[in-house]
């Protein structure tokens, strides 16, 4: 049985005020073959399924229907496309593939590829996208607009051999004008073997608490299935959900989840068409928490915050410690920013500090910035008192309020404390402070959840300070709270009271801090972006 998705830690953000159902689209070939099987066709049984669950709205189409079963404006209203295809992958035109990647990669829809669809145009296009997504990536973040990316040979269905693997080759070349010519080994989206008669499979679920695989077993048989086999020549996927084998030593990664700008790709491999895969209650409930979870994605995105063109300066000089990742962690902001509209401007130049250059600013965020009062002179200082106290907003992440050498009175006073020692990097539980539940940064979060980090002791709650608000405290039960390095220096945890995150309305401004982003592990996930985001509104736009 399989158990109904609920809305997890990742989707706080509000879906259920959309005050609309999901809607999924079951895109079908219709080969006739699969009358084999199923008497109304593959697609119909799978839409009949999620049709029962009231959070769905379901359309089935097919390629015969024109414009190929996807006019225009039953695209642009589809939140979760389901796609099988498999011998007339040439009948669907690339500009509808490319219309579909597009929708994908701005986060308004997601995929699902079922089978022989790891061939059809959208998987394929998708596949190429996420590759030079990744390739893009190894580049500065200043210089990714200067990309030009080129496959470096054309698409074919020709099957590669049994020791080619799934890596791919990537040159950059630097032209005169600057800008970078990416070469790019194109994914064939194929794999060395296949197409053994009938036999069962057994599927181990590699992931089993992700919400795609949720209510199934560690483990279970299709009785009916075609063998595919490894090594699938795709992109390496962010996630493994699902791993398939076959008595003769055959495997094959058959839940494979990616990334794609904004949005989401699903692959998951059984479905051949004469064969009652899809009669089987485990792949129809990976089809409904598939389509339920990839739905709330796209509903959480629709409601993303968008800052209309404010500008944020991220500031990142230290003076004692510096944590290796804070060229990364500003990298991740400036494309967190452009997400949502926000200029981000990331320097370490401390002579951004003067009156006349902060006033083009909204907000300024501080990366681990130990000893900043020996990063700032004494007029930098008094520019940025000023600033903040013309009703700006400061944000701090994780070591920003460390003073350690060099002691800055008024920022201790508005920071309110002082690092003690710290943790290993683990996970923790983050509980809502009872007194936050209805703060806008903390809203509709769970009481108390996971999350990994390196969690920093004070030398004393800033509970009970004028303006404070706690919004997330740690339990020191759950983790170690002291590595044993300040353990031998006498380091202490904090015990009951253990801030995580608070703000603080102080002298005209408005202050955030949170003790996420040590390095970009935490932050990089989907608490840690929404989080970030929740606090950048309230710092931005203020106290709702």
């Amino acid at each position: 049985m399989i158990r109904p998705l609920t809305l997890s830690l990742a989707l706080f953000c509000a879906v259920s005020s959309s005050g609309r159902p999901i809607r999924v689209v079951v895109w079908d070939e219709q080969q006739p073959a699969q009358r084999q099987a199923y008497t109304n066709f593959l697609g119909n049984q799978i839409a009949h399924h999620l049709r029962k669950n009231p959070a769905l709205e379901v359309t089935a189409v097919n390629l015969d229907q024109p414009e190929q079963g996807l006019p225009q404006p039953l695209l642009e209203r589809t939140d979760v496309l389901i796609w099988w295809g498999h011998v007339r992958h040439d009948a669907v035109p690339q500009a509808l593939a490319d219309a579909i990647v597009a929708r994908v990669k701005s986060g308004r829809m997601a995929l699902i590829a079922l089978h022989s669809a790891h061939w059809s145009a959208p998987f394929r296009t998708a596949m190429e996208a996420r590759l030079i997504q990744e390739a893009v990536k190894q580049l500065p973040v200043g210089e990714r607009e200067k990309a030009d990316p080129e496959f470096i040979q054309w698409r074919s269905y020709a099957v590669p051999s049994r020791a080619e693997k799934a890596s791919f080759d990537t040159r950059f070349e630097r032209a005169a004008d600057g800008r970078w010519h990416v070469l790019l080994e194109r994914p064939s989206c194929v794999f060395p073997r296949c197409c053994t008669p009938k036999q069962p499979s057994t599927i181990t679920s590699l992931l089993p608490d992700h919400p795609i695989a949720r209510g199934l077993p560690p483990h279970f048989i299709l009785p009916e299935t075609e063998m595919y086999d490894e090594p699938f020549h795709v992109p390496e996927p962010d996630e493994v959900i699902f791993r398939e084998h076959w008595a003769g030593g055959e495997h094959f990664r058959s839940g494979m989840l990616w990334k794609l700008g904004r949005g989401r790709v699903f692959y998951f491999r059984p479905g051949h068409e004469t064969y009652r895969v899809f009669t089987e209650a485990a792949p129809l409930g990976i089809m409904e928490n598939a389509s339920v979870w990839l739905g709330q994605k796209v509903l959480a995105d629709a409601q993303r915050p968008n800052f209309s063109g404010q500008r944020l300066l991220v500031f990142s000089k230290t003076s004692w410690y510096r944590h290796p990742a804070i060229p990364m962690i500003n990298d991740w902001l400036i494309e967190l920013g452009t997400e949502h509209g926000l200029r981000v401007e990331a320097t370490e130049d401390a002579g951004t500090f003067t009156d006349s250059r902060l006033k083009a600013y909204d907000s300024v965020l501080w990366v681990n910035t130990t000893d900043i009062g020996k990063s700032l002179d004494e007029g930098q200082k008094e520019a940025f008192i000023r600033w903040f106290r013309s009703g700006r907003s400061l944000i701090a992440l994780h070591a920003a309020g460390v003073q350690v050498e060099a002691k800055w009175d008024w920022y201790s006073g508005l920071y309110g404390t002082d690092l003690d020692s710290d943790s290993e990097y683990v996970s923790a539980t983050v509980k809502v402070d009872p007194s936050a539940v209805q703060h806008p940064i903390v809203a509709g979060l769970p009481p108390a959840f996971k999350v990994d980090g390196d969690w920093t002791n004070f030398k004393r709650s800033v509970r009970g300070l004028p303006g404070v608000e706690i919004l997330l405290t740690l339990d020191e039960s759950s983790y170690d709270p002291v590595r044993p390095a300040f353990k031998a220096r006498g380091g202490k945890p904090m015990g009951r009271d253990h801030p995580m995150a608070w703000t603080r309305v102080y002298e005209g401004g408005r202050f955030a801090y949170t003790m996420l982003g040590h390095d970009t592990r935490s932050l990089d996930t989907d608490f840690g972006r929404a989080h970030v985001v929740r606090l950048l509104q309230w710092a931005l736009i203020g106290p709702r």
